[in-house]
């Protein structure tokens, strides 16, 4: 195997394929910044509705629609990164499935 890839870049000349210049300053941000920052996110969400209810619970607030509208947004949010990372299992088991 090593031999035809060999043969395969004489024939060819490794120099054959043109070369594509990457601009640093406009790289879109890779996939696993992109889902860390919207796991972080979601964390945040769920941290400052758990310190709605703490703030409830003590007597800190009396705001029970803030808490309850801090605590959807929360489980809406933790909802939809369960169903993306579900998606991207799926994805992920597909391609295993998947025969060379």
């Amino acid at each position: 195997m090593p031999s035809q890839l060999r043969s395969l870049r004489e024939i060819g000349g490794e120099s054959s394929a043109p070369k594509i210049a990457q601009s640093t300053s406009m790289q879109a941000p890779s996939f696993v910044d992109y889902l860390s920052a919207q796991v972080n996110q979601v964390n945040d969400k769920i941290v400052a509705a758990d310190q709605r209810v703490a703030d409830v619970a003590t007597g800190k607030s009396q705001n029970l629609h803030e808490m309850m509208v801090a605590l959807n947004k929360a489980d809406l949010s933790l909802k939809m990164l369960t169903q993306v990372r579900n998606k991207a299992v799926e994805a992920y088991q597909e391609l295993m499935r998947m025969s060379l």
